[in-house]
Formats: structure tokens, sequence, C-alpha cells
């Protein structure tokens, strides 16, 4: 994540959120009234706000957030990668110097950072999550403790229209294995069933957008959902926790966040952490 220079990037990121209208929201629901960036690094931002100042990571903020502040997800996500990976080397370096002592000892590589830091292995019943995540999210990540972790999708055929997914089992699928979780739900039609976490509605179109609770804040299915034509207006209440519809003087709670749903998807391209689910029609 490289930046062309911080007074441009700063300007950038004041212009973008007062487009937001200086209200930042990030992908576990928190909300910063009248945030005004003060600071970017390669991972993180630092922002102002009503209530202080917060030091929020990447994969914290989504992604329409991500690219106005100048953010490159793709960059962050293999650096994220290559720093764990490095790390569990200079483990596997450390532990062969113990058990095979000579006269040349291997010198273990640098810590990671804090926000990096890998947790002990889980054990195998555990949730596979993502190891920053599970720094910073343990108290969400704590309710999907004690679910098995799905067999791998490429132990798995193509998913069929009959066929009903949960959240739990694509987010393990694409943070484990991309391509293989790619040739089983891309452009293929399928159940998907979850818990709404919110809900974001378009400017310009009757579709909205529907995340799923995950896991993993690094990968998040997304269900892209057009509201009936019965509705003449449709609008979000409480921070996008949920979705109203109005036929004239009468309103209809359409989704609420909390709720768990099935829709029948079309699998759609898994990009900067984001796992697209087309075409969505609602079943009961």
């Amino acid at each position: 994540m490289k930046f062309r220079g911080s007074l441009a990037c700063l300007s950038a990121a004041v212009a973008a959120l007062t487009t937001l209208g200086a209200d930042l929201r990030t992908l576990d629901g928190r909300v910063f009234r009248e945030a005004e960036p003060r600071k970017l690094d390669e991972d993180r931002l630092t922002v102002k706000h009503s209530g202080g100042e917060a030091v929020l990571f990447f994969y914290e903020i989504p992604e329409v957030d991500r690219r106005a502040l100048g953010y490159d997800t793709d960059a962050a996500l293999k650096r994220l990668l290559q720093q764990v990976q490095e790390l569990r080397r200079s483990k596997g370096s450390g532990n062969e110097a113990v058990s095979n002592p000579g006269p040349k000892m291997l010198t273990p590589k640098p810590a990671v950072p804090a926000p990096f830091a890998v947790a002990p292995t889980p054990a195998p019943s555990a949730p596979r999550l993502l190891p920053a995540a599970a720094s910073i999210d343990t108290g969400r990540a704590s309710l999907w403790n004690g679910l098995q972790p799905p067999r791998p999708a490429s132990e798995l055929p193509v998913v069929g229209s009959e066929d009903t997914v949960t959240s739990w089992e694509l987010v393990n699928h694409f943070r484990s294995e991309p391509p293989a979780a790619a040739a089983r739900y891309g452009r293929r039609t399928f159940r998907v069933t979850g818990v709404i976490e919110r809900i974001d509605k378009s400017l310009a179109t009757r579709l909205v957008r529907i995340f799923l609770e995950t896991p993993d804040p690094a990968v998040r299915p997304v269900i892209e959902w057009r509201v009936d034509d019965r509705y003449n207006a449709f609008h979000t209440q409480r921070d996008g926790r949920t979705l109203v519809g109005q036929n004239g003087r009468t309103r209809t709670k359409l989704l609420e966040a909390g709720e768990t749903v099935v829709f029948e998807v079309k699998g759609g391209p898994f990009e900067d952490g984001v796992v697209e689910l087309k075409q969505a029609r609602r079943r009961p």
C-alpha cells in the first residue's frame, strides 16, 4: 500500500470523507461521526472523530472507502500473508536450531508487528481465522467457536441450484482455497444462508447489498438483491441495520440485521476480500 505523497493522500482522504458525509463505517458496524483523517500509513488510517481518535486497519474499512482513500487492498493482503508466512518459517527455523544444535546457529527473523501477531495453532475443530482478524475481533470470532471446518472445496463437486451453502462454508473455502472455491461457486446458481450483518442501499438503482456475518473480516459474503417494484420507495434505518419498503403510506420491514436469510444467488467474482453473490432471489 504505497501512497504518492502524504500531503496529496491526506487531501484526497479529506475529500473522500467529505463526499461520504463525514461519517466512516467499519465492516463490523462501528460508525465514526465527523471523521477526519489525520495520518495514512501502509496498513492503517488514523482518524479524528466526534468521540476522539481511532486507528483503523485496512481490513476494517469497506472496500469502497479503501479505494476512495487510496488503499491498495490486493497489495496489503499479499503483504499480510507474506508476513505471516515469514513468521511461520522463522518459527520453524528456530525449532530446527534447538533440536539440532551445532556450530552454526540459525538466527530467527524479526517478529511480525503487533497487529499481525499469530496466536498458537488452534485445535482442528476451531475455525480457521485470518491471524490479524483473530487479534482484533476475538469477541466476534468466539461466536463461531466449536464449528467444524467444512470439507475442502477441492474435494467437493460444483454446486447446483438445489444446494444450500452456509456463509461459514463460503468464508472457509475462499479463505483457504480461493481457486478451488472459484471453480466450485463461480457463475453457478445455488442457495446461500447466513445472518445479516448490515444492508447498504444504492443511490441510483433498486439494488441493495446485504453483508452476511463472517468469522473472518478479510473474507465477506455480499448478496446483491433487487427490491421488488411493488415498493415505490425504500430506505435503510438504524445505520443500515433495517431495510424498509414503502408503498404509499404503508411501510414494510424487508430485512433486518441479525435475521437468518436464504437467497438463491449466482456466484460472482472474489475480489478485494468480497465474495460477490449476484442476481439474488429470496427463498423461504
